[in-house]
């Protein structure tokens, strides 16, 4: 299964693509990164900017064609403190829902905390006591205090990047009042948050966000003329930040622009960035902070993949998008898989069976598998009518990789697995062409079928093969035990393939295979007398057949 994450931040827009490896791991593909500053200008009117919203918008619209490309399962959207706070961050997420079709979640500081937590936790190994991460975003502070097994406590704080540098230096370099000005604002702001975090003695210091990993990169070259090979891990000694933060209080945005690990748009915050970084390590008093590089983006990654451990199990290995895509609607409905599965397996053997009769193609093939497997989904809506409502909710359920007249076709097929035929009238009202409606009856004849030949939903059925005799064709199936109720469900539901085929379908236990299990038991005798034995006596013993499920 692949997840794109996208965290719509107040300074930058981030982007990851994973591949989910298991239900507890994932494999990055692809990151993006662009800094559009969504919140610039809002903080003195309360209201997002409209080009800061074009902006955003347009790298918005160029993220999700990025995961379309990729073949992603599944989108997931969140925008922070800027969006948060601004009195129209509602227009911004109507207007990024038209240009992409995807609706931003707007969460509040709790919920970016205890992604963030998610995050760190699956970058690196937390100690046993807690340990608390700071994010600096654009328009906030989070501080997240937690141990392995879980998230404790998430405050936030209005101290930004961003948010500080265009309230509190407004000069280039910026002068000392300004900055005077800047640490009492910090110090004020954040007084509350990190006693609440001291109070909970955190015995480790991690670090998560643009501005940290900026600073990191830019303490490291200075100190050793090298940028650090790995972000993930790193430590930030206290002392090293501070010489930094001097110096970066006398460069100009000119300078500062040249530090590597510093691009354009950070150099403008990163004063602020640093100033604030500053003060809570020497307010914890804390020697050093270990980065991460994972943030809000891959805490939604690993957030959803937690969720959805049944998803995870049933598709992750499957690499076609179109049947990943079917297997997840599969997954989110309390159904019987085995059946589903055992279903598409009969009907795809008929399928193979029947191939000088239909001459249809792998394409059709395909799409007999994905309703074969979905036949079934509108029975958590209720037994009557469920064909219906399987329709219903294939037509409606973001199967992606398939177009929209394959769709329909998967749904038409669907609906018509079980007591009704699909009637001409019918199909031309849904738009079917001659070739459209040939193709469906076959689907819908052989999946009927198929899903008689496992009526009670215990897969009695191993396998089948077809018997041609002028006039009449045999379906001829394989038993595991007696299958009497399979063959009934079968027999019953012939009608529209013996209408196909133009002659009669019989339905039988097939010969060779009986003949084979006797061999077998004879065998069997030959060896254990005493087993012959008992199996003579229970041979006169009335077989009961299985208790019938409700769901056809």
């Amino acid at each position: 299964m692949r997840i794109a994450a996208i965290d719509i931040g107040t300074n930058s827009i981030h982007m990851v693509i994973a591949s989910a490896t298991s239900a507890t791991g994932y494999e990055v593909l692809d990151r993006e990164r662009e800094v559009v500053q969504i919140g610039r200008g809002s903080w003195g009117s309360g209201r997002l900017r409209r080009d800061a919203i074009r902006r955003a918008v347009e790298a918005l619209s160029r993220y999700v064609e990025l995961a379309r490309r990729h073949q992603v399962d599944h989108i997931l959207c969140t925008a922070t403190a800027a969006v948060r706070e601004a009195r129209n961050g509602g227009d911004f997420v109507q207007a990024a829902r038209e240009a992409t079709g995807i609706l931003p979640r707007v969460i509040p500081a709790e919920e970016e905390g205890r992604l963030i937590y998610l995050a760190v936790k699956s970058a690196l190994e937390l100690p046993a006591g807690p340990s608390l991460i700071v994010d600096i975003g654009g328009g906030s502070m989070q501080m997240v205090v937690g141990d392995r097994e879980r998230c404790i406590q998430v405050v936030s704080c209005p101290v930004g990047a961003l948010r500080l540098t265009e309230e509190l230096l407004p000069a280039d370099p910026p002068t000392r009042r300004d900055l005077q000005r800047l640490r009492r604002h910090v110090r004020k702001s954040s007084r509350d948050a990190l006693r609440a975090v001291a109070s909970l003695e955190p015995v480790r210091i991690f670090g998560s966000s643009g501005s940290i990993q900026a600073l990191a990169h830019a303490a490291h070259w200075m100190e050793t003329g090298e940028t650090p090979e790995l972000i993930n891990g790193h430590r930030l000694p206290l002392e090293d930040l501070k010489r930094l933060t001097r110096r970066l209080q006398r460069m100009t945005y000119e300078e500062r622009i040249r530090i590597p690990g510093i691009d354009a748009r950070r150099a403008e915050i990163i004063v602020a960035g640093a100033v604030v970084l500053t003060h809570v390590l020497e307010s914890l008093e804390a020697e050093e902070i270990v980065l991460s590089d994972f943030g809000v983006r891959e805490g939604l990654v690993t957030d959803y993949i937690a969720d959805h451990p049944r998803e995870m199990s049933s598709t992750g290995q499957v690499e076609s998008l179109r049947l990943r895509s079917v297997l997840q609607l599969l997954a989110r409905f309390p159904l019987n898989d085995k059946h589903a599965n055992h279903v598409a397996k009969l009907a795809l053997a008929l399928f193979d069976g029947l191939r000088a009769e239909h001459h249809l193609g792998t394409a059709e093939r395909e799409l007999l598998q994905y309703a074969a497997l979905l036949h079934d989904v509108g029975a958590v809506l209720g037994y009557d009518g469920h064909g219906e409502h399987s329709d219903y909710i294939i037509r409606n359920g973001n199967l992606r990789g398939l177009s929209g007249e394959e769709v329909e076709m998967v749904a038409t097929v669907a609906r018509f697995h079980g007591g009704r035929r699909p009637r001409k009238q019918e199909m031309k009202a849904l738009g079917f062409d001659k070739g459209r409606r040939r193709r469906l009856r076959w689907l819908a004849g052989i999946l009927r079928v198929a899903e008689g030949l496992d009526r009670s939903h215990y897969q009695l059925v191993g396998g089948l093969r077809i018997q041609r005799r002028p006039g009449r064709l045999a379906i001829l199936v394989r038993t595991k035990r007696d299958a009497r109720l399979e063959l009934w469900g079968a027999r019953r539901r012939t009608d529209l393939l013996e209408r196909l085929l133009g002659a009669r379908v019989r339905v039988a236990v097939d010969p060779a295979a009986e003949a084979a299990k006797g061999i077998t038991r004879r065998a069997t005798a030959k060896r254990s007398p005493a087993r012959a034995g008992r199996g003579a006596r229970s041979a006169s013993l009335r077989v009961v057949p299985p208790r019938v499920k409700t769901a056809s």
